[in-house]
């Protein structure tokens, strides 16, 4: 079931709609040029990818005050931040303790998730990450669901090409490595074979900011989103969420750097010839083609190999994603798909 009751729509319509009462923190980074009629919001800027401790300082600012729902606007950080805020609203602790599986007990307050890129799938996800010295760790929890997502096409024209290409890559390996996990029913495989269709369908238009196909990869990253939720992700996201720590790279960065590797580890898998058959392509040469398109960074323009080993022995040690798999993947299996990624 999806808790998020997804909107495709102009957002000051939407949000007008949804007659909202009382006071409203709005999350966000970027600069809005909103009229917003009726609503009575505190603005509280997110950084770039905050860390534990920028959320901890956020939670200061606001938490003597009475909100009545939180209004996201913004990428997967923005998104994620504004979970934890409003978990923090209606839940004792310190964020720290929300990491893990199902540690908030208490619903938390209404929240409204409007993404203005198309990679993270965040407005409908049961995750929140967090950004700590060493990693990134994940708060997983059916409460921190948003309770509206607002997708407006209009919020995404414009957005800068390595970022239209970071986040449509982020939402493409949301598809695909939920399609390998021991979670795939026949339900999630449709869904992320959908969404690694409209990716291929729209990553060129939108990389030239067409609207229908920046539509398509809001679709890619909405489906993504389900099938992680429904789902998980898997290996791509314990390496990305490492090194993403570790060179304080951007999350869909940090995932385009070992997709082509998890593509290459999983060629003979079964699936795979399905996965080809349904979508009408050959995955890795097409991929291959759009990493050589448009630039894509290459894992080797960041660590060596020795680097790249640790970094897989780190990430080995995240058990959740780690057993997400139809069967139990080696350290060392890690590490061969790792250096497919070099």
């Amino acid at each position: 079931m999806l808790r998020t009751r997804v909107i495709f729509g102009d957002i000051q319509e939407t949000l007008s709609g949804l007659d909202l009462k009382g006071k409203g923190l709005l999350c966000s980074r970027r600069r809005l040029n909103l009229k917003i009629a009726d609503l009575d919001l505190d603005l509280l800027p997110v950084s770039p990818e905050p860390t534990i401790d920028d959320i901890r300082k956020y939670h200061v600012q606001i938490r003597e005050k009475e909100y009545d729902y939180v209004l996201a606007i913004g990428g997967g950080s923005v998104i994620d931040t504004a979970k934890i805020l409003a978990a923090l609203m209606t839940n004792d602790g310190d964020p720290a303790d929300f990491v893990g599986e199902d540690r908030i007990k208490n619903d938390i307050k209404t929240l409204i998730a409007v993404p203005t890129t198309h990679g993270s799938g965040s407005e409908v996800t049961k995750y929140a990450v967090i950004k700590f010295s060493d990693a990134k760790r994940s708060v997983v929890s059916d409460k921190i669901c948003p309770h509206f997502a607002i997708l407006d096409v209009n919020l995404v024209m414009g957005l800068p090409r390595d970022l239209t290409l970071y986040t449509s890559i982020d939402a493409f390996c949301h598809n695909v490595e939920s399609y390998f996990t021991k979670f795939a029913t026949p339900l999630v495989n449709v869904v992320c074979e959908q969404g690694m269709k409209k990716f291929f369908e729209g990553i060129d238009g939108a990389m030239e900011d067409s609207k229908p196909a920046r539509e398509k990869m809001m679709l890619c990253s909405l489906l993504g989103g389900i099938a992680i939720t429904w789902g998980q992700a898997y290996l791509i996201h314990a390496l990305s969420h490492v090194i993403g720590a570790r060179l304080d790279l951007p999350h869909g960065m940090a995932n385009a750097l070992f997709l082509p590797g998890f593509i290459k580890f999983f060629r003979a898998h079964p699936k795979m010839g399905e996965l080809q058959r349904v979508l009408g392509v050959d995955v890795e040469r097409e991929i291959e083609s759009i990493y050589e398109r448009y630039g894509v960074r290459s894992l080797s323009d960041f660590v060596t190999e020795n680097e790249a080993m640790e970094i897989a022995e780190d990430a080995f040690k995240n058990r959740r994603l780690m057993g997400a798999g139809q069967r139990e993947t080696t350290l060392e299996e890690l590490k061969e798909m790792v250096r497919f990624s070099l």
